[in-house]
């Protein structure tokens, strides 16, 4: 079962939050967490089996170490266990996924990062020790977030579980958030992945200059609106829920410079990047060289947080080199240029990255950057691209309108202007979004 899928969201959805607004506010939390565990159980059993196992581990690791609260020096090595078996862990479990073709267990990122986090803030004294069990089990599995995060740290988690009275007024603006994310995902992301999808089967002698410019701006919307959907929809179940979670993205295409686009795209895994690595490393208070090795670690890792193929890596030391070059002083220069200018240059830039992103392999990647710059002696467009523009041109265009925060602000616009009618216009769209992204699910 999925989030945006019709199971979830005419049956499970809807008892999961009958049954948790007519239990007692302080059992809530209790209600939550067997929601999450059933969700997890009909997703996938086997990766409910490891997350148990793993988050019970750290539970009892976190109690162990305020056991030795006046002995640093094991307090140390049950932190480090506890951060080296999530590590080992997260990546053990992805490489050998990604080695054998199967999919990486539900939520894995999520629950490993989220215990190295614990592991080093109670060590810092910077969270408290969790006693409770079953609310240390609901910060690692509450099931909105499982599928593509956003990454909260542990103790802004833990603060939302106390006991809340339900405001039914209030839950327009999650629900709607919810819709929106069903919507980017299903109506305007699965076209464009299905797009890029069959563009990537042309042989080399079926390509041309066209094709292989429309297939990362194929990657680059398909990838945009299947993770910012996810984390509308967690964004606005954990409004349903009474959880608070984090903006995810921030309208990345709209980026003004690379370093502005790492921290407008995913945004809740390059803060906690920052947290528990670059800030520990000492930020960019060292020399330029030191600086330079800071950000690169965190930027590997954030390519890296999308699997680990040698592609994803080369995609991160990618945007390492632009930032460094960025840092150096260029990007002062690019300052100085007018906005517009800096839009087109920055999202050029990603779009060039999507090239080495969904490239099967860095010869692949080479081919298609030499046709794409009209240097393989492939003609400018053929008919199959043509046809199947043809076909997709009303998803594509608007997957770049709606990639810009120009909706954004024509709903605000509205919203002065007249209140009621924005509510009233808003109340209909997000209607006759829900019908629609229904009959996408039905007949994708």
């Amino acid at each position: 079962m999925q989030l945006a899928s019709l199971q979830f969201l005419y049956l499970f959805l809807p008892a999961s939050l009958a049954v948790y607004h007519l239990f007692p506010r302080r059992m809530r939390y209790g209600v939550l967490l067997g929601i999450s565990l059933v969700f997890y159980l009909l997703a996938e059993p086997a990766s409910l089996l490891l997350a148990l196992v793993s988050v019970t581990a750290d539970f009892g690791l976190g109690l162990l170490m305020e056991r030795f609260e006046e002995r640093n020096r094991r307090r140390k090595a049950i932190m480090l266990s506890m951060v080296g078996k999530n590590l080992l862990l997260f990546f053990g479990v992805s490489c050998y996924c990604q080695l054998h073709g199967i999919q990486t267990p539900l939520g894995l990122p999520v629950f490993t990062l989220l215990g190295v986090g614990y592991a080093v803030d109670i060590y810092n004294g910077e969270a408290l020790y969790e006693h409770s069990w079953a609310k240390f089990m609901l910060a690692h599995t509450l099931f909105m977030k499982l599928p593509a995060g956003p990454l909260v740290r542990y103790r802004t988690l833990r603060e939302q579980f106390a006991a809340k009275k339900a405001d039914l007024a209030a839950m327009g603006e999650p629900a709607a958030l919810f819709i929106q994310g069903i919507a980017k995902q299903v109506i305007l992301g699965a076209p464009m992945r299905q797009l890029y999808n069959t563009l990537s089967t042309f042989s080399q002698a079926e390509h041309s200059v066209f094709s292989l410019w429309l297939m990362p701006l194929c990657a680059a919307m398909s990838l945009y609106f299947s993770l910012s959907g996810y984390c509308d929809m967690a964004r606005g179940l954990g409004g349903l829920f009474g959880i608070s979670l984090p903006r995810n993205f921030y309208y990345p295409y709209q980026s003004r410079s690379i370093t502005d686009f790492v921290g407008r795209f995913n945004i809740s895994v390059t803060a906690y990047l920052k947290t528990y690595i670059y800030h520990p490393l000492g930020e960019d208070s060292g020399s330029f060289v030191s600086s330079a090795l800071n950000i690169g670690v965190v930027t590997l890792l954030w390519g890296i947080w999308f699997g680990f193929r040698i592609n994803y890596l080369l995609w991160g030391i990618y945007f390492v080199l632009l930032i460094l070059l960025e840092r150096s002083g260029w990007g002062k220069i690019l300052m100085r240029l007018p906005v517009f200018f800096l839009r087109v240059y920055t999202f050029s830039l990603v779009l060039l990255s999507f090239v080495i992103f969904n490239g099967r392999s860095v010869g692949q990647s080479l081919f298609f950057f030499q046709g794409m710059l009209g240097l393989g002696g492939l003609p400018l467009a053929t008919s199959p691209a043509l046809y199947l523009i043809s076909q997709y041109a009303p998803y594509l265009v608007l997957a770049v309108l709606f990639s810009t925060s120009l909706p954004h602000s024509l709903k605000g616009v509205l919203r002065e202007k007249s209140p009621v009618a924005a509510a009233i216009t808003g109340a209909v769209c997000y209607g006759m979004l829900l019908i629609l992204s229904t009959g996408f699910i039905l007949h994708p």
